[in-house]
Parts: structure tokens; sequence; C-alpha cells
């Protein structure tokens, strides 16, 4: 079986707004974060005006737009008034398979998503960015970390919580069998590597067999009072994800056909063995995704609530937790790794307003992943002391989607063209990434689209949709209102469509998530084309349940944010594929509710069970070809269109060293970040 291979690794923004400032969803589930009131509009301002103060007060503010958006240059003005940016949100990429017998599968690096020997070095040389070095041998124990978070979770049970935000906060806490090995310096490949296991081998291609290692120990406090770690454990949190996991149709083969797990079982206290329906490629990876199967003590079962407590057996321990307004984390004494965490501790209060958190970063109360992309090079020029640090593409590929009832427009593929081509993408990446300002301070600056399904940032499989790779589909990735109305009238639709645009204004997703959402509604009504009335669903029991996993049974348009993948062919069969665990593109997981749906699900199925990493890409680029022509769903260019910068104070030392991968900084990173104390002024 070939050894697969990956293209990028999470940068140290997304570190930090992974730790401390997560935008989870599933990643709506994502990737995620944060909740601001909505805000009307003051009925005396300028639209321009009116624009620029009802984004800055964190909200989905209703644009006065038509005339105003038409004009190229106003547009612009008004969306750098939207865009607060973001500190980096996404993870990434490929394959994991590995030989029999060979241990525990290791994925390559393919490409470097960042020229470090080029602009980026240039800039180190200028000192705007700051060069990575590995001071572990200088470390210093103790201390604790000044965080944040911008909301709080429903759940902290990441096994049955019904959003992503719970495995947030709980990757603290709960281990997972595998994990990405962190890059040191340089980004992380990929490769995994053995957490709570300590060796792997496939005994046959559809079955694993997994032995845990034996100096795990769960939390010291009752009820599991520092009990080893054992198989049955696992066993128990396998069942529990099969049956109340939001996720559970990503893995479990008993909830969807398509996923690839039929069972997890004991053979002794130290051996699992996982075995699946086909041989599946990127199983490995799918063991150490952070969002699926974390392992939780048998005793989380009446033992404790694990809603609003957590008993783990990862670096840190939740200490105290008080709804709405903080949660405190102390390293665990049972932790197997010796000599981590070096920080004694973490202190993350609940902090909403951007506004608040930023002037708490100026100050020093807060060492990291605050400062939006809007306000890098001012904050940096203002506090020259502060590091910066550049990230890579990201591999989340946020969404349009439509409502798919059966007289719903958005059935014709027409329409979800002109849809495309109605979305002005350089404008958006050049607002919310704020390219412009990096490039005129002389910081690096790369653009990029995302494909349809594929992330820019999952480099081996991705077709640019600017190149010729993406055939007669790239041209409804382009910014055409005329030719937009062509493919409305053919289709035979009266403009203007009067429908719904739905997103929360809350934030779950970030503080910028509205804020795009905002902007794609003004693109939208700015054609003529359609006369949208935003409508913002309350995010637990409106958004999610009516929208985001509603399976096109609503009318209108939706905004969402979605997760990011060790693999694209996982996030292609959790969004794209009929049977899917948040499909939006089939009315009611009906394959034969829109045309093209099942030559879709085939190709897919294809990638999925392919273990050859040329013919997976064959594949997957086959796939982005047809579905360009389709436009299922809308690919936002916002987050990944542009490697995200951060800021961070000089007290943590190896923040930017260890590299996570994908959403596993908690784990892989954190535990060796250390605060020199002589960094500190008073």
């Amino acid at each position: 079986m070939p050894k697969p291979r990956t293209s990028r690794a999470l940068s140290g923004s997304e570190i930090w707004a992974s730790v401390h400032d997560h935008q989870v969803h599933s990643r709506h589930d994502c990737p995620v974060d944060r909740r601001l009131p909505f805000c009307h509009r003051p009925a005396n301002l300028s639209a321009r005006s009116r624009v620029r103060a009802g984004i800055a007060g964190g909200a989905g503010i209703i644009m006065e737009t038509r005339a105003y958006w038409t004009r190229r240059v106003g547009r612009r003005s008004a969306l750098r008034g939207a865009g607060i940016g973001i500190a980096g949100l996404t993870g990434a990429a490929l394959l994991g398979c590995g030989n029999k017998n060979e241990g525990v599968p290791a994925v390559s690096t393919q490409t470097a998503p960042v020229d470090l020997k080029g602009a980026g070095a240039k800039a180190e040389e200028k000192g705007i960015l700051t060069k990575r070095a590995d001071t572990t041998g200088q470390a210093k124990a103790g201390g604790i970390l000044p965080s944040s978070r911008t909301s709080d979770v429903d759940s902290m049970d990441p096994l049955a919580a019904t959003s992503f935000t719970a495995n947030a906060i709980s990757r603290y806490v709960y281990p997972q069998l595998m994990e990405f090995k962190p890059g040191i310096i340089d980004p992380a490949s990929g490769e995994v590597q053995g957490q709570l296991v300590e060796k792997a081998e496939f005994a046959e291609p559809t079955r694993l067999v997994l032995t845990l290692r034996k100096d795990a120990k769960w939390d010291p406090r009752p009820p599991t009072s520092s009990r080893p770690l054992t198989a049955e454990d696992v066993v128990f949190s396998w069942k529990k994800f099969a049956a109340k996991s939001v996720s559970r149709a990503s893995l479990s083969n008993t909830a969807s056909p398509a996923a690839p797990i039929t069972d997890i079982s004991a053979t002794d206290a130290n051996t699992v063995v996982v075995k699946t329906a086909f041989p599946y490629g990127p199983l490995t990876l799918a063991l150490a995704y952070t969002r699926w199967l974390q392992i939780m003590p048998k005793e989380s079962d009446g033992g404790y609530d694990p809603r609003k407590d957590m008993r783990g057996a990862g670096p840190f321990m939740l200490s105290k937790y008080e709804p709405s307004v903080r949660f405190e984390f102390r390293k665990n004494p049972n932790y197997w790794k010796q000599g981590r965490p070096f920080i004694d501790g973490i202190d993350a209060p609940i902090v909403s307003e951007y506004a608040q958190r930023l002037a708490q970063f100026r100050a020093g109360k807060i060492y990291g992943g605050v400062v939006s992309q809007e306000d890098t090079v001012s904050v940096k020029k203002e506090l020259p002391q502060l590091e910066a640090y550049q990230g890579e593409f990201g591999t989340a590929t946020y969404k349009l989607f439509f409502g798919l009832r059966p007289n719903s427009p958005f059935r014709d593929p027409r329409v979800r063209q002109a849809t495309s081509m109605l979305i002005d993408r350089d404008l958006i990446v050049e607002t919310f990434h704020n390219t412009k300002t990096f490039k005129d301070a002389g910081w690096p600056v790369d653009t990029r689209w995302n494909s349809v399904g594929i992330a820019c940032g999952y480099e081996a499989y991705w077709l640019d949709p600017k190149g010729k790779g993406l055939g007669d589909g790239a041209k409804f990735f382009q910014y055409n209102v005329a030719e937009a109305k062509k493919l409305m009238d053919a289709a035979g639709i009266k403009a203007p469509i009067e429908t719904n645009m739905t997103y929360i204004s809350t934030a779950q997703y970030g503080t910028t998530f509205p804020r795009v959402g905002e902007a794609y509604r003004g693109m939208l009504d700015a054609s003529g084309l359609f006369k949208l009335k935003t409508v913002n669903a309350d995010y637990q029991t409106e958004y999610l349940p009516k929208f985001y996993f509603g399976k096109g049974d609503f009318d209108g348009i939706a905004w969402a944010a979605t997760t990011t993948f060790p693999h694209p062919v996982q996030h292609l069969l959790d969004y794209y594929h009929s049977k899917g665990s948040r499909q939006k593109v089939a009315f009611q997981g009906d394959v034969k509710s829109i045309e093209g749906q099942q030559a879709c699900d085939d190709l897919i199925d294809k990638a999925a069970r392919s273990l050859d990493f040329k013919e997976t890409v064959s594949f997957i680029q086959q796939w982005q070809r047809e579905q360009a022509i389709r436009m299922p769903m809308i690919p936002s260019p916002w987050p990944s269109g542009a490697p995200a910068f951060t800021l961070q104070w000089p007290y943590v030392k190896n923040y930017a060293t260890y590299r996570d991968y994908l959403e596993q900084a908690e784990q892989t990173a954190v535990p060796n970040w250390w605060i020199d104390q002589s960094q500190m002024k008073g």
C-alpha cells in the first residue's frame, strides 16, 4: 500500500485561534465561536457609514446597498468597513494508510505552502516577521497562561454534543488514539503517530490492530481516581460516538453505508481492533481527528455530568468552570509525557467583544490570538516588540448553500451558476484578509480562491479556479453580472428572486463570519437579480436543526462555516455525498432529487476507497471539474484565501515553534509552551 502525502500544517495564528479564540464549526460546528447581538442600522447615516457603524458593532446589519454596491470603489470601502478579518481558522490535509505490519502509518510532505526562503524570509530580515526558534532547552516550568474565549459552550461532551464547540474545549482534556506529529519550526507534515496507541498494524486491509500504552491514567479526582486507561474505555467511547455523535455518519457504517468503521472491539485490556466495511485510506487520520473519536472514561456514564465537567487523561484538567464567565485549566499530574506541560495552567475568561479583547491584549493581559487581520499592521506598528508570524493557506471551504424544496429555483444548476458569478471573490479576499494593507506595509502576501469542495490549502488535490485545470466550470467562479443575468433568463427566472438569506449573527463561527455573510447578501442584492431578506437564526434552536442539518428543507440561501478534515475526501463525504452527515446537496438525502447527484456520490465513493495516492488525486480532481459545472454549493474564498498573520507578546516561548497540523494544538503544541518571566516588565 503506497504512502500518500500531504500539503500543509496549521500555523501559529491557527493555533491561537484554535486554543484561545477557537473558531470551530464543524467548523458548524466549526470549526466554532462567539456571540454578538443583532444591531439595527442607524437610520440617519449614509450608506457607507451605516455599513461601517453596523458591522463594527458586531452584527448582521442590513446594508442599504443596491446602488452603493454596484459601484466598485464604494463596494470595496463598504467591505473594508465590515472586515474584521481572521486570526486563522483552518486545518489541513492528506491521506494516511500504511503497509501491513509497518506500525503507525506515516504521511509525508509534498509541498511547503509558505515560501520562507522568499517573501517570508525577507519580511523576517525587515523585522516584520519573527524568526521561529526552539527554546525547549531553556524552558522553565510554571506560570498560568492568560487567554480568552469569545463564547461559552452548550455542552462539554465531545461525543454527544450537537456542536463542535464541545470538541474545541474538550481537546485540552480528552485524548485520541492517534495524533498528528507537530512540526518543529517547519510546518507539520501530517504524519500520524500514536497518542494512546503504542503500536498499530493492519492485520489485513479492513482490520487495524492497536496496542495501547500502559502508562495512561485518568484524572486523579473521583470518580476516575487515577484509574489506568484501558481498551474498555475505547470501546465505550466508540459505542457512544456511534450512537450519539453528530458526526457518527462520518465514521460509523451503521449510521451511513458511506462511512468506513463497522466495529471497534477489545481483545484484552490493552488491545483494540478496528474493523472497516471496505479498505479506507484515511483511517489513521480519522482516529487522530479531534472532532470525532475523543476517548472518554466509562465513568462519564453516570459518574459525573460530561456536559458540565470533564475527567480526562490529556495534558490538562478542567479545574473551574463558571458558565458564561470563564474556564480554568490546570496541568494534569497523571499526564504520561514526563515534564509536560511546562505551564501550570490556562485561565480563559469569556470575552465576547473584540474591542475588549483587543484592549486587554494591548495591555499585555492576554498574550495572543486576539488581533484581527484588519488591525494587525497598525497594532504591530504601535507595539513593535510584539512577535509576528505567518500561517499557511487553509483547508476550510465555507459555503453558500441552497434550499432545495421541490419548487426551489436553486434546483436548476443555471441558477446556482449565476449566483456564483455574482460573488466578487477578489474583493472578499482583499477585504476580509486585509491583503492590500499588508502589501502596502511590506508584509508577504499571496492569495488564492478555493475550488468547489476543495480548499486551496489541499495542495496536491486543489484545482485553481483561475487556471485551466478546472475546465469549463472555471467561468462560474468569475465575477460577471451580465453573464449571470443570461443564465437566469435561460432558466426562465424573473428577477429579482425574492427569498431569504440565512446565517447566524452570533459568534459561534467567529466575529467575522456574520460580516462576510452580510457582504454576500449585499453583493447578491446589488446585482438586481435578488431581493433578499436577512434571517439571523438562533444557532442552537433554528440554524443547526433547520438549516445546517436541514438537508435542503428550507427556502432561500444560507451561509455556513464548514468542518476542516485531515483529508479532502472526508470533507466530500460529509458535505457533498447524499448520505453525508452534513450534506446540503440532496433534498432530504434523496439522491434522485437533484440532477447529477448520483454521479457525484459515485466519484466520492471511488476516491474514499482508493488506496493509491495518484488515483485518489485523479478522482478528486475529476470530481472538481464536474461539480464546478453543477455548482451544488458556492465555495467562499474566505477563510483560507490568504495565509493569516498573528501577533503575540514575546512572553510565551515555543509558541510558533511547535506547529499544529489540525486542531490538536492543545495536546501537541501547548504542552511545549513556556512563560519567560524575564521578558515581562514590572
